[in-house]
């Protein structure tokens, strides 16, 4: 069972691979952190997630 605050392997593995997007997610105020977390649970597909990683790479 996955814990609200805990990490999807998804998302994990696409942070691991683009060092500017997990910058900017480490951070992000935990509000913030908690609505990419929720988001990332509900993709359905590898692009969406890439996606979701290619958008934190882009914050400044």
């Amino acid at each position: 069972m996955e814990n609200s605050n805990d990490m999807p392997m998804g998302l994990a593995f696409q942070l691991s691979m683009n060092e500017q997007a997990m910058e900017n997610f480490a951070n992000m105020p935990e509000e913030e952190k908690r609505q990419v977390l929720a988001a990332a649970r509900n993709v359905t597909s590898k692009e969406q997630m890439r996606g979701i990683v290619s958008d934190l790479a882009s914050l400044r």
